[in-house]
Parts: structure tokens; C-alpha cells; sequence
């Protein structure tokens, strides 16, 4: 593209497609009517409009689309990213909150389980139906649906430099179709949970949430004076710019140093670039806390992050990551791998109906129902998706659930590090032949699980009034 105009027609084409959407949920009724985010509607429109471009007006040649699509895979990681990065940057209450921890510990639980189900029906699928398969392929339901399209691009992106054909479109559908699931299963799945188990719980209406915004009540955290002669705004992206800088440095520094450790380290490296909103959140956090010490020590004087405008920022770089997914997914990749691919997620997706209530009931003791349901979105699609369904029944926002779901996603950054590792092991073993190594994927996730689903069970609600009952009673 003429003039580096790439950059700026993906934006304006993916902010074109938002402001249709916007019209289309304002004006259509069918649209008002169904619980579908705005960049969902958005992805849809930029699919169909990149499809009729290049199967009937002709317009693009296969090698341009393919182009296109790949290119928006990595602006899809860079948003996701970008989102995670102002969340951590937010000033929030330091105070230890148990279903926090809860959450962090869940959420890593759930990589395994989901890891466990997908790589298992990939295995067999690819043993008995269609063996010129790529045998990890089920390893991407915890990537597509537990942590969403950036990550199953990120992951996708550098598995095809292993051999994964297609890896990171495939990604993007594993993922679109979590959030299919998230929506169109989660609302019915709802609806079965307050007839049959929460009867006293009230359901909102769409029409009473549908204007409503859960943070709405936030306040501006940010007292810079004036004579800075910066933006308020200006002052934020340099901060997620900065954390971002950082990131790319260490993310280069830990390449160079795993690339001396023979092949598996080199696999290991590949692996962490993919992991490069990890490794952003956790530089955020980092740098939140010695913003938070230096103020202490008066060495910074002024508050320079803006919980609003940070909130606003990663709304926004999920919004446009979002649509950028949908549209995104190659209709001839999905076609070519259909079969296991709606096998997969169809198995993942009804399995997470029943995995989030049982698991809900166990570690949450306060607001079950708010839990499981903003729980099942997260894990089908992302933290939007969560909030989403959450607010079906909480449209005012009075539970904590929503801040549950952010912050227990920081805390299992730092518990589920060891996943960049695990998920290394079968691409290792696929790599060089030797399926030995999916053998050892399978220990180290069910090691993992385990490991997730004591600690749950020592932090489970009630467990400190036991523990004081059973002394009395010595």
C-alpha cells in the first residue's frame, strides 16, 4: 500500500464497520432485541464485506485476502494487549478479597480442563477420522475460548512457523465460535439456571439494561496541573505506550537467552512472544506498584493514571479487537477444517454449561448465580463477553463479580505462568516426531489441575468457620 495507508485504512475500515454496527443496534429492532455486543455486529459486517469483495465484486485476489487476514490477526493481538495493559495500570483497592484468589486460581484450572478436553478429542480425531490432521489443533480451545482471539492468533501465528497450516485463522474460529457459544448458549443456559435452580433471582429485561453502563459511576482519579500543557488523554497512552516499550524489551531479552537452550528452548521462545499481553499485564502491575510506592515517598506528587480514561482506552482496544477477529476468519480455512473444529467447540462449549455450575456452587459462597454466568462467558469468550451476560441480571452493577473477573485474571497470570511451557510440549513433539511429548502435555496439565483444584478447595468459602468449629469441639 501506497504512502504506508495500510495502517490507517485498517483502522478507519474496522471503525467504519463499528459505526454501522452502532446504527444498526440504534435503528433495527431484531438487533435491539438480542443480547449481541456492538463489535460482535461490527465483525460480522467486516466478514461478509471482505467475502463479497473477494468471491463477488472481485475486487481481491486469494493472496490479498489472505494478506488482509493475517495482518489483522496481529492487530488483534496488539489490542488485546493494549486492553490488558490499561486495566493493570487502574489504581484500585490493594485489599485482599478471597473470591479474587478464587477466580485467578479457577481461571488457570480451567486452561487445564479445557487443554485436557480439546487435546484429547484432537488426538483421537486425528487417529481415527482425519489423520493428515495437525495433532495439537485441540490445544486451542483454552487459547480461543479461555483467553480469547488475541491469544489464539498470538499462539496460531507462531505455531506456523512449527507447520500448523493455518494456524492462526484457525485460532480466530475456534474463538469467533466461543463467542457464539458465550451469546446465543449463555442466554438460554441463564434462563434454564433461574427456572430450574435460582427461582428467586430476578431476570432483567433487555430493554431495562440495554442503556445502562456498568461504569457508569466511575470517577476521574487523575490531578495533573495544568501547566504540564499535556493531555489527560496523551498522559495515558504514554503510560501504556511505555509499559508496552518494556515489554518488547523483555519479551527480546528472554528470546535471546531461551535460544541457547537447545531446541525445546527455542520452542519455549517462540511460545513467549505469543504471550505478549502476560508478559504486558504483569510489567503494568509492576509499574503500578512503584507509582504507588514513589507517591508514598512524595517523589511523585500528582496522580498521573486516570481509572476512567484507562477503562475507556481498554473498552475501546476490545471493542475494535473484537471486530477485527470476526473479520478476520478466512471462510476457505473454516471450511477445510469444519469438522473438527464444531466438534471441538461443541464439546468445549456444552461442557462449560456444566463444568460453571458445579464449579460456581463449590468456591463461591455470595452471588452463585452471578458467578457461574459471567464465569461462562469469560471462559467461551472474553471478559466482555462475562460482562455481557452478567448483566442480565445485574444491570446496576452491585455485585462484585465484574471486578472479580479482572482482578482474578491478573492473579492468574502470575499462577498459570507455566502454561507458555506446557503448551511448548506438544508443538516440541510435533516439531521433531517424537508423540512422547503429548504424552507428557497430558501429565503436566493434569499435574496442573490438580495442583489448581487443592488450592480451591483449602481457600473454599466456610473453610476458616470449619476449621473453628472442629477446635471447639476438640
Amino acid at each position: 500500500m501506497e504512502n504506508g495507508w495500510i495502517i490507517a485504512l485498517y483502522f478507519s475500515g474496522i471503525a467504519a464497520c463499528l459505526g454501522i454496527a452502532t446504527v444498526l443496534k440504534l435503528k433495527v429492532r431484531i438487533f435491539q432485541k438480542h443480547l449481541m455486543p456492538t463489535s460482535m455486529l461490527a465483525g460480522a459486517i467486516g466478514f461478509i464485506a471482505l467475502q463479497l469483495a473477494r468471491y463477488v465484486f472481485g475486487w481481491l485476489d486469494e493472496e490479498t485476502l489472505r494478506k488482509i487476514q493475517h495482518e489483522l490477526g496481529y492487530l488483534v493481538s496488539h489490542l488485546m494487549a493494549i486492553g490488558f495493559i490499561a486495566l493493570a495500570l487502574k489504581d484500585r483497592n490493594k485489599k485482599r478479597n478471597t473470591d479474587i484468589v478464587n477466580t485467578g486460581y479457577a481461571i488457570v484450572k480451567t486452561y487445564m480442563v479445557q487443554g485436557i478436553l480439546g487435546f484429547g478429542i484432537s488426538l483421537f480425531l486425528a487417529r481415527f477420522f482425519y489423520p493428515d490432521m495437525f495433532p495439537p489443533l485441540g490445544m486451542m480451545l483454552p487459547l480461543g475460548f479461555a483467553q480469547g482471539p488475541g491469544q489464539a492468533v498470538n499462539i496460531g501465528i507462531k505455531w506456523e512457523e512449527a507447520g500448523f497450516t493455518d494456524g492462526a485463522n484457525i485460532g480466530l474460529a475456534i474463538a469467533n465460535l466461543g463467542f457464539v457459544w458465550a451469546l446465543v448458549g449463555g442466554v438460554p443456559f441463564l434462563n434454564f439456571l433461574l427456572k430450574r435452580v435460582y427461582k428467586n433471582h430476578k431476570k432483567y429485561g433487555i430493554n431495562e439494561v440495554k442503556d445502562m453502563e456498568l461504569e457508569k459511576h466511575t470517577k476521574r482519579t487523575m490531578f495533573v496541573p495544568k501547566s504540564m500543557h499535556i493531555d489527560d488523554l496523551t498522559i495515558q497512552l504514554l503510560l501504556i505506550g511505555s509499559a508496552y516499550l518494556v515489554t518488547y524489551l523483555l519479551l527480546w531479552g528472554m528470546s535471546k537467552i531461551l535460544t541457547h537452550l537447545g531446541t525445546f528452548g527455542e520452542t519455549v521462545s517462540e511460545m513467549l512472544w505469543g504471550f505478549n499481553f502476560v508478559i504486558g499485564t504483569v510489567v503494568a502491575l509492576a509499574a503500578r506498584g512503584i507509582i504507588d510506592r514513589l507517591r508514598v515517598k512524595r517523589v511523585i506528587r500528582h496522580k498521573y493514571a486516570d481509572n476512567y480514561l484507562l477503562q475507556r482506552i481498554s473498552t475501546s482496544s476490545f471493542d475494535f479487537m473484537i471486530t477485527a477477529s470476526l473479520a478476520a476468519v478466512s471462510l476457505s480455512v473454516l471450511k477445510s477444517n469444519l469438522g473438527p473444529i464444531l466438534i471441538i467447540t461443541t464439546a468445549g462449549g456444552l461442557f462449560m454449561m456444566v463444568y460453571c455450575y458445579y464449579l460456581g456452587k463449590m468456591i463461591y459462597k455470595d452471588e452463585q448465580l452471578e458467578h457461574i454466568i459471567a464465569l461462562y462467558g469469560l471462559w467461551t469468550g472474553t471478559i466482555t463477553t462475562g460482562i455481557a451476560l452478567l448483566r442480565e441480571i445485574d444491570p446496576y452493577a452491585k455485585s462484585r463479580v465484574s471486578e472479580n473477573l479482572v482482578l482474578g485474571s491478573g492473579f492468574a497470570i502470575f499462577v498459570g505462568f507455566p502454561l507458555m511451557f506446557i503448551l511448548a510440549l506438544p508443538i516440541h513433539g510435533f516439531k521433531h516426531n517424537q508423540p512422547i511429548y503429548y504424552f507428557w502435555t497430558f501429565v503436566a496439565m493434569i499435574a496442573m489441575d490438580i495442583l489448581m483444584t487443592v488450592l480451591l478447595y483449602l481457600n473454599r468459602p466456610g473453610r476458616k468457620q470449619e476449621g473453628k468449629q472442629n477446635k471447639k469441639r476438640v
